[in-house]
């Protein structure tokens, strides 16, 4: 068992022979046409992300004018619906025996 772990671990660290190269390294670089392929792909993704950013704040934006609009719009509700019953109450009492009607 011993000898069979100690060859694996040698043929493992064994050197591995560099390979002949079949090709001529300067056919293989991507050279000013891959320069230009490389640039404008990053000033793609950044113009990309920079509209994302904006059109996310701008949501985000829209989100927040659309929930105060509709808080305002129940407080309005909200302050009619008091406003209602206040004008019942004080017709109530304008028709009650408390308060003296003008000429009587």
């Amino acid at each position: 068992m011993e000898r069979g772990l100690t060859r694996g671990v040698l043929w493992l660290a064994e050197a591995t022979p560099t390979p002949d190269q079949p090709y001529d390294p300067n056919d293989v670089t991507p050279g000013p046409l891959g320069f230009f392929a490389t640039v404008f792909l990053f000033l793609a993704v950044g113009v990309l992300a920079m509209s994302l950013m904006r059109r996310s704040a701008r949501a985000q934006e829209r989100w927040a004018i659309r929930e105060q609009l509709e808080r305002e719009a129940e407080e309005e509700e909200a302050r009619l619906a008091d406003t209602g019953r206040g004008d019942e109450d004080d017709a109530s009492r304008e028709n009650s025996d408390d308060h003296p009607t003008p000429g009587s």
